[in-house]
């Protein structure tokens, strides 16, 4: 399960990404270092995950992230119809 979520906020693309709390955050609201300070203050009693999944799901995210990002430049009707 990637636990990662396509989502679009005013138009713009971005991806909904469980915290290892219990909880979604869109990435652009965060920053792994954020994100791993959060979860390093819950863990071990309120986490769902480890850190180093936690870590795996950000870098996928950021990868899904640069995917998208190179098929609106290539191609924007078809970006949209993907989201």
């Amino acid at each position: 399960m990637m636990n990662i979520l396509p989502h679009e906020t005013d138009g713009k693309f971005d991806l909904l990404i469980d915290t290892g709390r219990g909880a979604w955050i869109p990435m652009s609201k965060t920053s792994l270092q954020q994100l791993l300070e959060r979860f390093d203050a819950a863990y071990p009693k309120y986490t769902e995950c480890t850190r180093e999944q936690l870590v795996e799901r950000w870098r996928a995210a950021e990868t899904m992230q640069q995917t998208h990002a190179s098929l609106v430049a290539s191609n924007p009707v078809q970006a949209r119809e993907a989201a």
